[in-house]
């Protein structure tokens, strides 16, 4: 039986008598407490376990195993934070221990189930710890599909598209997302239902929902997903994505160990799922890092961070970034959609909202807080961008 405490591994064979701190080789913040214990057998490890020579203090010993009871009572295991319906009638069989063949992987240490469908067949396979929760789908469709899921609660997602394509589509609001093979990508939704949509075709993808409590006590280590996590805990939108990275030959080696883990004698399989799933989180970060490191990413976080500087244009990212308006306007449109004068309004306009909402500044003010010597050009963006001049704002 194990208890994780944000970060820490406490293992129970019986009575404690030994404490030791180990490290993963990949980063010291990743290890690990264990505390093993003797005598009253509380749970089940996988394999056995070496008795320890260092008895701790009895006071030390009863402190330690209430703290184990306490976690154990009041923190079960990552739930399925994702329902799915079908627009079809669909049959669901349990087939765990009977993947078909033609899926990618098969998890031995996971469920499964086959979902049929009028467009086609879905396997899903998945696994729920304490920390994490994931799940491995692999799709075959005679025609394509329209499906939608809900959100049970606010999530935080590490999404990886290993094969084929989807695009993810918010009511209303339409498409809001999507991913083609090789890809992976951060992401976080609100609780509500979201639809997605496969063409037709052989389709694999997975997903790690990490529990965001873990991710925050260790953000310091992962800092290009503070920002992200915070606006996640801020709850204002409905959801949020971080640049796509390519998935290299890296991260397939190591989403290999994973997939490919068994139970076996001596082989203490939570502790290798954790251990896996914690290198996957990290090398997703140093792809990111790698990414955000590109020029067309530094010249996105310079607007983001000048957007208040009314002479900020075309001309000083040129000047700054040693680069042809030409160069500047066709590289930002390729990786953002848009051009970088666009984003930059975009930027203001959700600036200024925020000022009004949340802190009540008079639209006069907000216009020269955002980048505008105008007020009447200031007004006639934001009713543009929202359909309401900033008075109704307020």
């Amino acid at each position: 039986m194990y208890l994780y405490a944000l970060g820490e591994e406490w293992k129970t064979v019986g009575l404690l008598v030994e404490e030791q701190r180990n490290f993963d080789g990949m980063n010291p913040f990743w290890g690990t407490s264990k505390y093993i214990v003797r005598g009253v057998r509380l749970g089940v490890g996988g394999g056995k376990t070496p008795f320890g020579r260092k008895y701790l203090s009895k006071t030390a010993t009863v402190c330690k195993l209430c703290a184990f009871l306490y976690g154990f009572l009041t923190c079960p295991d990552m739930r399925r934070t994702v329902t799915y319906q079908f627009r079809s009638h669909a049959v669901v069989t349990d087939i765990t221990g009977n993947i078909p063949g033609w899926c990618g992987n098969r998890l031995a240490y996971g469920r499964a189930e086959r979902i049929s469908i009028k467009e086609g067949t879905i396997i899903s396979q998945y696994y729920s710890h304490f920390l994490f929760f994931i799940e491995v789908i692999d799709v075959d469709l005679q025609t394509d599909l329209i499906a939608d899921y809900t959100v049970l609660e606010t999530s935080l997602f590490l999404f990886m598209m290993l094969d084929g394509e989807i695009a993810f589509e918010v009511p209303v609001i339409g498409r809001v997302a999507g991913a083609s093979g090789n890809t992976c990508y951060a992401t976080y939704n609100s609780k509500g239902k979201f639809s997605y949509c496969l063409p037709a075709g052989r389709h694999r993808f997975c997903y790690v929902v990490p529990r965001a409590e873990w991710v925050a006590k260790n953000i310091g280590h992962l800092p290009r997903l503070e920002p992200f996590l915070e606006s996640m805990q801020k709850g204002d939108d409905l959801l949020g994505h971080m640049p796509a990275c390519r998935i290299d030959e890296g991260m397939h080696v190591k989403l290999g160990k994973l997939f490919g883990l068994k139970e076996g004698k001596g082989n203490d399989l939570e502790s290798l799922l954790l251990r896996d799933v914690k290198r996957i989180i990290i090398y997703y970060h140093r792809l990111l890092d790698r990414l955000l490191g590109q020029r067309v990413y530094l010249i996105r976080d310079y607007l983001e961070k000048n957007y208040a500087d009314p002479l900020l244009g075309i001309g000083t990212l040129g000047k700054v970034f040693h680069v042809t308006k030409k160069t500047l306007i066709e590289t930002f449109r390729n990786e953002f959609g848009t051009t970088p004068y666009d984003y930059l309004i975009q930027v203001r306009m959700h600036q200024a909202r925020r000022l009004l909402k949340e802190e009540a500044i008079p639209p006069k003010e907000v216009c020269s807080h955002v980048g505008y010597r105008d007020f009447r050009s200031f007004g006639i963006q934001f009713k543009k961008t929202f359909g309401f001049p900033p008075s109704e704002c307020c």
